[in-house]
Parts: structure tokens; sequence; C-alpha cells
């Protein structure tokens, strides 16, 4: 599922790949930084991530910004939600250590510019950077530590992206930047990450005998996802809605796999975090056609957000967490 958090990367404040400056700031959304702190009280630990410490105060700092609106209703949905703001804030952590060994320098007067920037667009809001700093449970030092970062990440992935890489993924991502559309379905069998490897197994095998009774006719994918599918969706035989290639309302598996068939295939079984899946798409509408060059700051900021996800992952799997609290 999509997180809730904005980190520092996903913010509407974006830094451009192909040069730093000038910096289009609007509507910022900056996490407030997981700093290094000194020696917490075990009680008030949420997360150690490499030996650096991530307070409960954090988390309860940027659950804030989300509103009355998010709040839950019942205590395992607000464990559910400050694990995910926890999440980001170790992602967000991960990617800070990492840019402290292998990220340029960057000038004061730099970040200065950016500062400016932010506080102009702040106040063409009716909205002052002390207004922000309230709203968003941040001081300027950490405001000023957010884009300071933004500016490394966008300098290392400017390195680590030739104008040939960049055009290679804006081919492989045709059908996102065209805005085509796809009406997806889904049957869904759930799993989680704790599962047992038979009992998943079970699953996938499961799905399978349901594809292979749809592809012979002797049942309908509807049909099937109203009597297999455990979810929503069940009840409308397994409909999704019109999605794009790549769409916050369903995990990135499923798009990938909706937007690979034709229209009435079914997909094999894919795995997402919470279950495994077939998928059918029943209409695919094409969109405007785009060019390299008419999208190419689009494809820098898409580029980039996959390498963020790419790199996090890694550094998730190299590096030592542990999770205290929620």
């Amino acid at each position: 599922m999509p997180h809730v958090l904005s980190c520092w990367f996903r913010a509407a404040v974006t830094i451009s790949l192909a040069a730093i400056a000038p910096l289009p700031i609007a509507h910022a959304k900056l996490a407030p930084p997981a700093r290094p702190s000194p020696p917490a009280p075990a009680t008030d630990v949420a997360a150690t991530v490499n030996g650096e410490v991530i307070r409960r105060d954090q988390v309860d700092a940027a659950m804030k910004p989300l509103g009355a609106s998010a709040v839950p209703q019942s205590a395992t949905q607000a464990r559910m939600l400050r694990l995910e703001v926890l999440n980001d804030l170790i992602d967000d952590l991960l990617l800070r250590q990492f840019l402290r060994q292998y990220g340029s320098k960057v000038e004061s007067r730099e970040v200065d510019k950016h500062v400016r920037a932010l506080t102009e667009s702040l106040r063409r809001q009716g909205k002052s950077l002390a207004d922000y700093c309230r709203e968003t449970s941040q001081t300027e030092v950490s405001v000023r530590d957010s884009l300071t970062a933004q500016i490394q990440f966008a300098r290392y992935v400017a390195e680590k992206s030739p104008e040939a890489e960049l055009r290679k993924f804006y081919e492989a991502n045709r059908d996102f930047f065209d805005k085509v559309t796809v009406k997806a379905h889904q049957i869904v069998l759930r799993v989680s990450q704790a599962t047992p490897p038979e009992e998943r197994a079970a699953a996938r095998q499961k799905l399978a005998e349901v594809r292979a009774e749809i592809l012979a006719g002797k049942q309908t994918f509807a049909d099937a996802a109203r009597k297999y599918s455990m979810d929503a969706t069940a009840l409308d035989g397994g409909a999704i809605g019109s999605i794009t290639r790549r769409d916050a309302i369903v995990d990135e598996p499923i798009a990938r796999a909706a937007f690979a068939l034709k229209v009435g295939e079914v997909s094999e079984p894919t795995e997402t975090d919470y279950g495994i899946h077939l998928v059918q798409i029943t209409e695919r509408k094409p969109g405007p056609a785009t060019t390299y060059e008419g999208v190419a700051g689009a494809v820098r900021e898409f580029y980039a957000d996959e390498f963020r996800q790419n790199l996090t992952k890694d550094l998730r799997k190299r590096g030592k967490i542990q999770i205290v609290y929620p």
C-alpha cells in the first residue's frame, strides 16, 4: 500500500536532476528528518537504524501534518499508521546516512537560495516560514537539512543517469508518459510477509488452478473473484477501476502485470506485500502520444523516484534496523 508520509525526496519541493537551479518550490511538505540525537532512554526509542536512533516524539511529529482526517478509529489502525510513518522515517534516515558518506558537499549559500525560494512560495500563500515550520513540527534547521539532502540526492542521481539511461527509462514507461489507462480487475488471496512458505505456495497453486478454469471457460473472472477473492473488490467481480501505469491506488506489481496484458488476458499469479493476485484488464484507452523531449523533466523526476525506491530497498537489506515502537 502507498505510504502515507511524503519523505524529503517525494515531497513537492523538487530539485531538478538536470540542473540544481532554478528550484521550483511550491506547496512544500518536507518530512521532519530523523536527525542524529543524543542517547535516548529506551522508552523513548521508536527504532534504531545502523545504531542511530529515531525517537517516538519524531514519529508523533511526523504524524501531525497528516491532519485529523487521518486519525484512525481503532487501536489496530492507529498502530498500522504509526508503523507506516515510522517506516518512512527509517527510509529517510537510511538515505541521509548514505548521502553523508557518498553525497557531495553543499555550500550554505546554495541552501540559502532554496530557502528564499521556499519562503517566497509560502508568502504567495499568505504564510511565513515560521508558520510552515509550526504546521509541520519542524525547525528552520531541519528544513535546511532536508533541502541539503535533496540537493545531494539530485546530484548523485544525475551522475548515475546519463541521457541514454533516461531515454531507455522513457521507452520502458511509455504507457505512463502517454497517459494510457486500463480497467483492471483482480482476484487476491491474502498472505503476508510472515505467512509460512508452504501456505504461500498453496495460495499460488490455488490461483494457478483458478486461472486455468477461467482460461478454459469454466467460469468468468468476475464469478471467480466473487467466489475466491479476499478483498472488498470481490463484491464487484474484482473490479479495481481505471488505473494508470504508476497509479497510487494499486501496488506496483499489480500495475506492472495489468499493463503487460492485452484486453481479456489473465496474468500469472502476482505477489505483493499483502497477497497473491490474478489480474485481468477489460479495457485499454490510449492517451496523447508524447516525445522524450516533451516530457524530459517528468522522465527525470520519475526516474529519480524509482532510483530512490531501489536504493532504499538495497539499504534496508544491508542495514541493521530494529523497530521497537509502535
